[in-house]
């Protein structure tokens, strides 16, 4: 009976392993949908000030009637700001960027104290009943 319950132990281990995975799986397929969206966005941004250049230059010039114009691309441009930030907060939830030794800028492993590079102490312990995030205070 003792051989089954280890089968069943190993098992749910494996089921466990399986969930972290397609989870991770979905983040990163979730992830790259949002920067090809981030891509598509900043080049509509770049078109966008590219014909309020256009917009501006003409008006310049002389050209009339061009202020309506004008005002719907500068209010475009700032949507498509605003959405650009919302993006790149969810890509930054989903991918945080890792922890970068701040003397020979090694990337280290999450959860990392220390560089195993050049041996720095890279994120200073935490005073007993500190719960301050350490994850926020390395943005």
């Amino acid at each position: 009976m003792e051989i089954f319950q280890k089968i069943g132990e190993t098992a749910k281990g494996l089921s466990d392993k399986a969930k972290e995975v397609t989870k991770r799986s979905g983040e990163f397929l979730e992830a790259t949908r949002l920067k090809f969206e981030l891509s598509r966005l900043e080049k509509e941004l770049e078109n966008n000030f590219l014909s309020l250049g256009e917009l501006v230059y003409r008006r310049y010039k002389g050209e009339a009637g061009l202020d309506g114009e004008i005002e719907r691309l500068c209010e475009s441009t700032r949507k498509i700001e605003t959405d650009m930030l919302a993006i790149q907060e969810q890509i930054n939830r989903l991918q945080p960027k890792p922890l970068v030794c701040p003397q020979c800028k090694i990337e280290l492993p999450a959860g990392g104290k220390f560089c195993s590079y050049c041996g720095n102490q890279v994120a200073p312990e935490k005073p007993a009943g500190d719960t301050h995030d350490s994850a926020t205070s390395r943005e």
